[in-house]
């Protein structure tokens, strides 16, 4: 076995320069897209809750004109996660806006990890203002939505009609709005999230804020939505994240969700390299635990995606005596090809590379004739891409092996690689960060383990893997523990696993952050 640190990736902002640090490389030149003619200055925000929701979230936003100094000493990043049975579940609830701190330790802020927020405008090194039509905002009658939750009725039914309030304000925003917002934030008030915002479902749990989600996203009005809690803007929500760190992750998030703006971009992956990844997630059924689907999702270096969600279909441990799901040759096959025409058609541009993560083992036809998914996808890309494109193959699952260093107080490094042999290795993508001169996390690092097949060397591999771990958007922290292809797939998931069969889901991420 051998032991390497790969060196922490670079991303690119406004003017060509690159660092390491989101924080960092936005307050010296600003986002990426300045430079790249695909800037916007403004975004326009309506707004969906009761008058004062309303009212309250203005206030909120307009505080983010202003600089915000940081307060908060020890702040962690909350964005662990683990693989089961090819499933990505989150160790922590990531769904609003902000990430989550720890109880303040020391009178020392670190500034690097938590720098002050220099103030979103026009004039800021942001170059962009948030922009609000009162006549886009929706107001939903506070009393209906008491006298709902007083109903004498199944839970179930209450998270269902309040849905339906929301639903129907933002139905009634895009048809009739004066002019189409760029982003509609949607308040919910702190009691409804209290008594619904999850309920017991058979062997399930639904959740309100992705259902709610799941119901907009089948309305089809092409207007990307934020859930805000009430607490939040309240600032009463427990262990709510400093305001400082709070205003980098929102201004980054509604940023991206406006159509073709990057925030920033990998500088040290080809530009002729598509990376797609393929996780699964279980259909909420309270009659069938055995319903599953994909999730396939393709990304360039600027971090622009597109998702496409497989067809349902079960997965039977007991019968196939294997709790991780695989794909038959024909749904591997449709899915890759689906995946690939909807990226070349996208980006106008057809990749020379194609790299493919996923959450179980590829099988064959020598492992498993009917789950031959190794063929299915080799055959869709050289139906698609028939001059020898080069393909690599990555497995990513939960590691078993864990590296400790010599010095017991601080954790191994982010950026450690444990080469087992030439296909096979553990890569650390969360860890103590040199640049901070600490570890931001809450639990002992978790690594991944890698396996590839194809062309491309184990370290190329991780390297990338490392890389595509800086273009989370949803924040503006330096790494989330998952390559983007993974993350923006447990996101996905999350969502779609609320949606009717038959659904044709919106094809571009921002939609279901």
């Amino acid at each position: 076995m051998e032991i390497e640190l790969l060196n922490e990736p670079l991303i690119e902002f406004a003017n060509g320069f690159s660092c390491d640090d989101p924080k960092k490389g936005i307050s010296i030149e600003g986002f990426y897209s300045i430079s790249n003619n695909s800037h916007r200055s403004e975004i326009h925000y309506s707004i969906i809750g009761t008058k004062q929701n309303i009212e309250s979230l203005k206030k909120w936003i307009k505080k983010l004109d202003n600089q915000i100094e940081a307060t908060a000493s020890n702040v962690k990043f909350k964005n662990e996660s683990e693989i089961e049975e090819g499933e990505i579940l989150s160790l922590f609830d990531d769904d609003d806006i902000e990430s989550i701190q720890e109880e303040q330790s020391t009178s020392f802020i670190n500034k690097k990890i938590n720098p002050d927020f220099p103030g979103f405008g026009k004039d800021s090194i942001f170059k962009c203002e948030f922009l609000n039509d009162e006549s886009n905002n929706f107001a939903i009658k506070k009393s209906d939505i008491d006298e709902v939750l007083k109903e004498k009725k199944a839970k179930n039914i209450k998270y269902q009609i309040i849905i339906d309030l929301y639903k129907e304000a933002f139905i009634d925003l895009a048809d009739f709005s004066t002019t189409k917002p760029d982003i509609c934030f949607i308040v919910i008030p702190t009691e409804v999230f209290k008594k619904l915002g999850s309920i017991p479902f058979g062997n399930y749990y639904l959740n309100f804020r992705r259902k709610l989600k799941a119901e907009l996203i089948t309305c089809n009005k092409s207007i990307p939505v934020q859930l805000i809690l009430e607490d939040t803007i309240n600032g009463e929500k427990k262990g709510m994240q400093d305001l400082s760190m709070i205003a980098w992750n929102f201004v980054v998030a509604q940023y991206y969700k406006t159509e073709n703006c990057i925030p920033w971009a990998l500088t040290d992956i080809d530009k002729n390299t598509c990376f797609i990844g393929i996780s699964f997630h279980k259909i909420i059924d309270s009659r069938n635990n055995y319903m599953r689907s994909s999730i396939a999702q393709a990304f360039n270096r600027e971090g622009k995606g597109l998702i496409f969600s497989g067809k349902q279909f079960e997965w039977n441990s007991s019968k196939t005596k294997v709790s991780a799901p695989h794909l038959q040759y024909d749904y591997a096959k449709e899915l890759i090809i689906n995946v690939l025409n909807n990226y070349i058609r996208i980006n106008k541009h057809t990749p020379s590379r194609i790299v493919i993560h996923k959450t179980t083992d590829f099988w064959d036809s020598f492992k498993n004739k009917e789950y031959a998914e190794l063929e299915g996808l080799q055959d869709g890309i050289k139906e698609i891409l028939p001059n020898n494109a080069e393909v690599d193959f990555v497995t990513i699952k939960d590691a078993k092996q864990k590296v400790f260093r010599e010095d017991g107080n601080y954790p191994v490094l982010r950026g450690t690689l444990l080469k087992i042999d030439d296909f096979n290795g553990v890569l650390y993508t969360t860890g103590y960060i040199p640049y901070y001169e600490s570890y931001p996390g809450v639990h002992i690092p978790l690594g991944l383990h890698i396996e590839i097949i194809g062309e491309s060397t184990l370290k190329q591999i991780c390297s990338e893997i490392l890389a595509l771990t800086k273009l989370n958007f949803n924040n503006c922290n330096y790494y989330d523990s998952l390559p983007i292809t993974l993350r923006f797939s447990q996101k996905v998931g999350e969502i779609i696993q609320y949606l009717p069969e038959g659904i044709d889901p919106p094809n571009k991420y921002y939609f279901y952050m």
